[in-house]
């Protein structure tokens, strides 16, 4: 795992074991990193290390061809005169039903990464740069039978206060109190009555909390670009700006914005339109602008990502090709937390054992109030989607992101000399957390960032290998799928 602690790098020792020169096993190397871009006239060093990858790669394609089974029987068919072939047999008018080792062998994967200003110095460059190089994914992802309707597409950054603070003189509400304010962006019903309706119970959950609702912002958005598909399901998109007032610390803020969003979800869930609300965030540090578009589109959906005061220090990017779910807009990434390539492929079991564990899951932070941020799955979202909740879970619960990125998706710790000799408590942390969490396992790279910091790790077997650059006088920092920023 490798994280960038905003506005100052705190390394963790033993996450980056594997990438210091004098490593004993390079073939152990938790995440492939190799470059970053930067700005012209800027010196530009390449820092990466090298990745067993590609020597595996050379070694699988220097193997001679082996047999195949079903290649001979093939063989055997052919005929030099082929018999008259038989005529067609009749349509089948029943419906036909999927081969489930065809779903099975669907497999594939999104375009994510992140840039980030090292010094912590927010520039609408750096929400430039992160929407160039999403553009440039656009072969990552999927795409409708229109042509023009994506699986997802979106952008995580830090709350463009400035943007904001604009917007609510406008409307005479003055600028806001950055410490006690929560923004949420939401998708509501496309009927305006229901989603008056929603915007009821929303605000009965803040005052009921102790929040103040300080206003509404429809955001502005150009339909022309949204494929026909997603056009079909397109929410209606608002956002909420609630000031928190009871709280001080940045944490208990995010931790009262969450309970209030569960509490939201679980009344929702008794409405008719409970399926068509949704928050893509509901944050003091962060906002996420999504939909079911493009890779090239975001930007031209929504204005607010083509104004130059809207500023950021990172910005995570992601395409999303669907494979374990339909395309929906809430499903696009990034999610509250993470931009997931890849799948997790326990998931069936992670979400089993975690709802196994809910009555037995207690912390001090939530005053006795775990029951009412129940359930922590949702077996209708993607994989991806209960992995961030999970991941949020252990946050708002007191964990760092490290640890619960960690706790989710532990690294091949077993027989690891480096970590053995040299980092034993690394062990001594899994072991102790293999009983209490199921790992997360399947092909994954992991973008996160809770505002305070930006990440990436990878899964225990490296199967989505990422890379990054990093500009010589430590002003930029870029992880990234592949490489698709012009250097």
């Amino acid at each position: 795992m490798a994280s960038l602690q905003l506005p100052l790098i705190s390394p963790i020792p033993q996450l980056v074991h594997a990438t210091t020169p004098d490593s004993a096993n390079k073939s152990l190397l938790f995440v492939d990193f190799v470059g970053l871009y930067c700005k012209s006239k800027r010196t530009r060093r390449r820092i990466g290390v090298t990745s067993s990858f590609s020597s595996s790669l050379s070694r699988f394609a220097n193997k001679k061809k082996s047999s195949c089974p079903v290649n001979a029987t093939l063989s055997v068919d052919r005929r030099n005169i082929s018999p008259p072939s038989p005529p067609p047999p009749p349509p089948d008018l029943k419906p036909k039903v999927a081969n489930l080792e065809d779903i099975i062998s669907e497999r594939g994967a999104c375009g994510v990464g992140f840039i980030a200003n090292l010094e912590n110095k927010p520039s609408h460059a750096i929400v430039k740069d992160a929407l160039s190089a999403l553009g440039c994914m656009e072969h990552r992802g999927g795409c409708g039978a229109d042509n023009d309707s994506g699986d997802g597409s979106g952008l995580m950054t830090s709350i463009p206060w400035e943007l904001f603070d604009k917007w609510a003189e406008s409307e005479g509400i003055g600028s806001f109190d950055k410490l006690h304010t929560g923004v949420g962006m939401i998708f509501f019903p496309q009927d305006d009555i229901l989603m008056k309706e929603a915007k009821e119970v929303i605000v009965n959950i803040f005052k009921q909390e102790g929040l103040e609702v300080l206003g509404w912002r429809p955001v502005p958005v150009n339909t022309s670009v949204v494929g026909f598909n997603a056009k079909e399901t397109m929410p209606n998109i608002e956002q909420v700006f609630v000031r928190v007032i009871k709280e001080e610390n940045v944490d208990d803020i995010e931790r009262e914005l969450y309970i209030c969003r569960k509490l939201i979800e679980r009344a929702a869930n008794s409405k008719s339109w409970g399926d068509e609300l949704y928050f893509c965030s509901l944050s003091n540090q962060t906002i996420v602008y999504k939909g079911m578009l493009r890779s090239e589109v975001l930007r031209l959906f929504y204005y607010d990502l083509q104004n130059d005061i809207y500023k950021s220090p990172f910005a995570i990017y992601h395409r999303r090709y669907s494979t374990n779910t339909s395309p929906r807009w809430p499903l696009a990434q990034p999610m509250r937390f993470l931009g997931h390539n890849g799948e997790i492929n326990t998931i069936q079991g992670n979400l089993n054992w975690m709802q196994s564990r809910e009555a037995s899951l207690k912390s001090s932070v939530w005053h006795g109030r775990e029951n009412e941020i129940r359930p922590y799955g949702n077996p209708k979202a993607s994989d991806s989607a209960n992995l961030d909740r999970a991941a949020e879970l252990l946050i708002r619960s007191g964990r760092t992101p490290e640890q619960a990125l960690m706790i989710l998706v532990p690294e091949a710790y077993k027989n690891h000399p480096t970590l053995t000799i040299k980092y034993p408590e690394v062990v001594d942390f899994y072991d102790y957390y293999k009983g209490q969490m199921e790992a997360w396992d399947g092909p994954a790279l992991l973008l996160f960032s809770d505002g305070k910091t930006v990440g990436a790790c990878l899964d225990r077997n490296g199967l989505r290998p990422a890379r990054y650059w990093r500009t010589i006088d430590n002003f930029r920092l870029c992880c990234i799928r592949e490489k698709n920023l012009s250097l």
